[in-house]
């Protein structure tokens, strides 16, 4: 038996609802980076390790001046 024409007035609602959950589930959009690589380049922890570098250059420089004043 062939299935007689779908009517245009009828709704299917099933099919609504199911595109808006899909839309619900859908991640929302990051947002647009600046263009350019960032001041500290693409890695996350770039700030971190910089401040480590520092840290380390400071003692680097100044532990041999504190060590010598304690003689």
């Amino acid at each position: 038996m062939a299935k007689p024409p779908e009517d245009p007035r009828v709704a299917d609602l099933a099919r609504y609802r199911k595109q808006r959950e899909a839309e619900a589930r859908k991640k929302p959009p990051k947002p647009p980076r600046p263009p350019g690589p960032g001041l500290l380049g693409s890695n996350p922890r770039a700030g971190l390790i910089l401040a480590l570098m520092a840290v380390a250059a400071v003692l680097y420089f100044l532990a041999p001046m504190i060590l010598s004043k304690l003689h």
